[in-house]
């Protein structure tokens, strides 16, 4: 909001400028281009400079229209994972981006980590540990395997990795 403010404000700065402008011409006294014109509490202006104040203004202009826009994708990206969380719990986000990633079902990423850990990313059942279960080896083939079994983040970026490449016949729930 910061940045937003900055540039309204230097909006209206180059708007009063040319609207000082526009008073003194209507007035006669801006005779032509060479002439300086007085800002209250400003250094003197050539009205030459004007074109330079309208391309600022209209970079103030498009400064404001990209942080609106970041703002908004910013809100979209917040409610995108507000939604996966209602719809999967605490991993629903993560579940979501390795779908899109890789282009699998979060429902049945999302249900095949319940069947095989009730996601718990510590599960361990003495051979396979993590959300999904990853057989030791086998999480070691993935490219996520140099990152700890256990760490959820990981193994669901792995497990829809492994979709991907036609491997999802290795979990029994699916």
């Amino acid at each position: 909001m910061r940045y937003v403010a900055m540039a309204v404000a230097i909006g209206l700065l180059v708007v009063g400028g040319i609207g000082i402008y526009a008073a003194q011409a209507a007035q006669g006294k801006a005779a032509h281009d060479s002439r300086l014109i007085d800002w209250p509490g400003r250094e003197a202006v050539s009205t030459t400079d004007f074109p330079v104040w309208k391309n600022r203004l209209e970079s103030a202009r498009l400064a404001y229209a990209a942080l609106k826009e970041q703002e908004r994708q910013k809100q979209v990206a917040q409610q995108k994972n507000a939604d996966a969380i209602a719809r999967f719990g605490d991993w629903g986000p993560d579940l979501v981006a390795a779908a899109e990633t890789y282009g699998q079902d979060p429902d049945l990423l999302f249900r095949v980590m319940i069947c095989e850990s009730k996601g718990d990313s510590s599960a361990d059942n003495g051979v396979c540990k993590g959300l999904f279960q990853f057989n030791p080896s086998t999480w070691a083939g993935t490219p996520f395997g140099g990152q700890s079994i256990y760490d959820g983040h990981a193994q669901i970026q792995a497990a829809a990795w492994m979709w991907s490449q036609g491997r999802k016949g290795e979990w029994t729930c699916a």
